[in-house]
């Protein structure tokens, strides 16, 4: 029996690459759905049921996790495909859920696809997806940035101000550092001022941590970070910038 599975990747080239791989080298799974959407996704699997689920772990709209707590039906066996290799991935590894590192290598493939069927064969008992909660519990006030070593967890409360940086985002944080990442500032906005995270988007190329402004330059309409950051105030930004410096109108 041919094992029905279903491919869950944004990027098209990702499903093209695994399923090419899975006619080639995989005689007995067979793709019966693929989507690049992460609520179609919802929809495939209730609908298919199908035995595996191959599932990118960051997807924009929302990540595999995400999408994995929205699930009603979860009795499949599940291959994460990711393009960073962090820490996280080797705790879920031990949790009997297997992954697959893109670029995909098809004996890496053949592997997870043999687990998966050792796994049906000796009807073991299937993975408890909460156990992905509790894994990232400790992570869930925290926000999840990709960038060119992998996905790093980083406390709000940490962040000073992010700068578009064509089409990345800076991050800058308290120790100085920085982060760039590929997400675009208009992603972190939603993330962070539409959730009342104290942001504040107050330029085109700007979103600031309200926590750390040190003081307003009213005449050069400039805001100084903690870090001595020079920020400039948009025009069309500075009412609701004044709002918040002055709540009482004065």
């Amino acid at each position: 029996m041919r094992l029905r599975s279903i491919i869950i990747d944004d990027e098209e080239t990702g499903i093209e690459t695994l399923k090419l791989l899975i006619e080639r080298y995989i005689d007995d799974v067979k793709v019966v759905a693929e989507t690049t959407q992460s609520t179609k996704a919802i929809e495939l699997i209730e609908d298919f049921k199908p035995e595996i689920v191959f599932l990118d772990i960051s997807m924009p709209e929302m990540d595999g996790f995400e999408l994995l707590e929205k699930l009603e039906w979860k009795k499949f066996n599940l291959i994460f495909t990711t393009a960073h290799q962090e820490y996280a991935l080797k705790a879920l590894k031990q949790n009997a859920i297997d992954y697959l590192l893109k670029p995909v290598d098809y004996r890496d493939l053949r592997i997870a696809i043999d687990k998966v069927k050792k796994q049906m064969a000796d009807e073991l008992v299937r993975f408890d997806y909460s156990s992905i909660q509790n894994i990232f519990q400790h992570q869930a006030h925290k926000l999840g940035v990709n960038s060119k070593e992998g996905v790093e967890y980083i406390d709000p409360l940490d962040i000073i101000s992010l700068e578009s940086s064509s089409n990345y985002t800076r991050l800058y944080l308290n120790d100085s550092s920085t982060i760039l990442s590929p997400k675009s500032l208009k992603e972190f906005e939603t993330q962070l001022c539409d959730n009342n995270l104290n942001f504040m988007r107050v330029h085109y190329s700007f979103v600031i941590n309200l926590r750390k402004v040190s003081r307003y330059l009213k005449d050069e309409e400039d805001i100084i970070m903690v870090n001595n950051q020079k920020i400039p105030l948009a025009k069309s930004r500075r009412d609701v910038f004044m709002k918040w410096l002055n709540p009482q109108g004065t």
